[in-house]
């Protein structure tokens, strides 16, 4: 008996390890470039900021399915940063900052990028 409780045990704390480890690998992710790599020569034309939204809709926060302009929110914000000064080409020591807004059927993440623009 004693020894069908330890095997048990043994399976149990076997598949536990299993379950653990697919959740940990299936967190992790490659780096992802967000800005081109800025010419050799290059102008700078001073601070840039820009804004982007996006949202995820139908009820509450595990059931929200539906996103609405969701994935493209940091190139947008990076779009839209370049176009708040006039001739900018390319954004330099960018920083990104996300806020997230929880309402009655889904929420809201904005993102802000702030950067030197250069052309």
């Amino acid at each position: 008996m004693i020894a069908r409780m330890d095997n048990l045990k043994a399976q149990f704390m076997g598949v536990l390890l299993v379950i653990t480890l697919m959740a940990t690998a299936g967190c992790a992710s490659a780096y992802k470039t967000v800005l081109p790599t800025p010419p050799d020569n290059y102008q700078k034309l001073g601070a840039a900021k820009g804004d982007a939204c996006g949202s995820m809709l139908i009820l509450a926060t595990a059931y929200n399915f539906i996103p609405i302009s969701l994935n493209q929110r940091v190139e947008n914000a990076y779009q839209n940063a370049l176009a708040s000064v006039p001739g900018a080409t390319a954004l330099m020591n960018v920083t990104m900052q996300e806020n997230w807004y929880w309402w009655v059927i889904g929420s809201t993440k904005c993102v802000t990028i702030t950067g030197e623009a250069i052309r």
